[in-house]
């Protein structure tokens, strides 16, 4: 007899200002991410950190809100810390059992690489 040990879904709470969002991570957020990268037409590695950011947090929010959309979830992005993202995705990552020690730092990296280009543009 084979036996597996499974672990619950992880669940994140978003607090941002005056609004609290629960994501979950689980097999439908994997769907609702497959769904929203198919509509791009792109490799997630063609995708810019932030906009792969809002797409991890529309499928882990939308399994428990329906309504929740993806211009609110780039809104989101868009708006928070890149720490914070980056905490969110690879809690994603982690939940979805597909991240590496090498693809952790790689996205570190590329998140890194990101905020330093919007500084040196920002002057």
């Amino acid at each position: 007899m084979k036996k597996i040990a499974v672990r619950p879904a992880n669940e994140i709470e978003i607090s941002f200002n005056d609004k609290k969002m629960l994501a979950t991570f689980n097999i439908k957020a994997m769907r609702y991410m497959l769904e929203a990268l198919s509509e791009k037409g792109k490799r997630v590695s063609e995708i810019p950190i932030e906009e792969f950011g809002a797409v991890v947090i529309y499928s882990g929010i939308k399994v428990n809100d329906p309504e929740f959309t993806m211009e609110e979830a780039v809104a989101l992005a868009l708006s928070i810390n890149p720490a914070d993202l980056e905490s969110i995705i690879k809690d994603y990552n982690q939940s979805a059992g597909i991240m590496d020690i090498e693809t952790e730092e790689e996205l570190t990296k590329k998140i890194i690489a990101q905020m330093l280009v919007g500084l040196a543009k920002s002057k």
